[in-house]
């Protein structure tokens, strides 16, 4: 009885324990704090980047990783852990990444000169055909088995933070927040693939590869099944929070524009083969997730696994 009862003491501070750290990684949240935020770290900096942009000519484009991490601790009720981006990003391990399409890099398609983010025509022609760099994209440098690892078995969720627009000439900024479980097979199957056959085999040849890159919006993303939990609009200087619920976060569908002919037949049917793919796109603009197991790895998906990952 001795022991079962110094075994029950024991295992009862150890749950009172977990209790207390995990209350401890908490921190209390609101529309107005995120709003705040975001006024703080977004919005403010941004216009004082611009007026000195006016009077310097130099870019007015900001570094936005770190208030992203402000602004995923506030989205989750979670604290960081103070790691300046060298250990985890939040307290219960998640891993954060976040890029900017808002606030890209413009050059003039008439002559190719750079046009700044508040010049309305080009400086060096006057031309308004304005081109706008869209490639911003989300990296992970995974140099070494046990990255590929921690990313792929430890880490409890990867969140998405993109700053983007609906359209080039919107002014209004959209921010999205997506969860992503590192479980996912697609999951494992891109970032295994990155490593194996582009980052080891390239530093076995003596070259230096780049990180990983993974595209918001595009097919790799959505096929990692991304959840959306959080969706504001700055338009002018407010925030409109449109969305945001960790409990019941919303499917993302994916874009048919992304599917070949071919796949497109896989997923609604032999009926709509008689149509041009375009037809079938404004027919059936997105796929659902539901779906997704129709769908096969691009080829460039782990060439080494592909018969473990052909379909989900």
């Amino acid at each position: 009885m001795r022991t079962f009862y110094t075994a029950s003491i024991i295992n009862l501070s150890s749950v009172l324990f977990t209790l207390d750290m995990e209350n401890s990684q908490r921190l209390e949240t609101s529309d107005n704090l995120i709003k705040e935020c975001i006024l703080d770290l977004y919005i403010n900096p941004k216009k004082s980047m611009v007026k000195w942009s006016k009077i310097t000519n130099q870019t007015a484009q900001g570094k936005f990783a770190y208030p992203s991490q402000h602004l995923a601790s506030l989205i989750t009720g979670i604290k960081g852990k103070g790691s300046a981006a060298r250990g985890d990003d939040l307290a219960d391990g998640s891993e954060i990444k976040s890029c900017s399409r808002a606030d890209q890099l413009r050059s003039c398609n008439n002559c190719g000169a750079n046009v700044l983010l508040w010049q309305k025509e080009c400086p060096n022609c006057g031309s308004t055909d304005i081109k706008v760099d869209t490639s911003s994209h989300w990296i992970f440098p995974i140099r070494s088995d046990d990255e590929l690892d921690l990313l792929l078995n430890r880490v409890p969720r990867i969140i998405f933070i993109l700053f983007d627009k609906e359209d080039s000439e919107s002014e209004n900024i959209r921010i999205r927040a997506w969860t992503v479980n590192p479980q996912e097979s697609y999951v494992k199957a891109f970032f295994t693939d990155y490593y194996v056959n582009n980052f080891k085999m390239k530093t076995d040849k003596g070259e230096k590869p780049a990180p990983c890159n993974l595209h918001p919006l595009k097919y790799d993303f959505f096929m990692m099944r991304p959840k959306l939990i959080f969706h504001a609009d700055i338009i002018e200087n407010d925030v409109e929070i449109e969305f945001w619920d960790l409990k019941h976060p919303k499917e993302q569908p994916m874009f048919s524009h992304l599917l070949s002919k071919e796949q497109l037949i896989q997923i609604f049917g032999k009926k709509v083969s008689v149509l041009k793919k375009t037809q079938i796109v404004e027919k059936f603009p997105y796929i659902p997730q539901k779906d997704f197991d129709k769908l096969v790895m691009k080829k460039k998906v782990l060439k080494k696994y592909k018969q473990k990952y052909v379909r989900r």
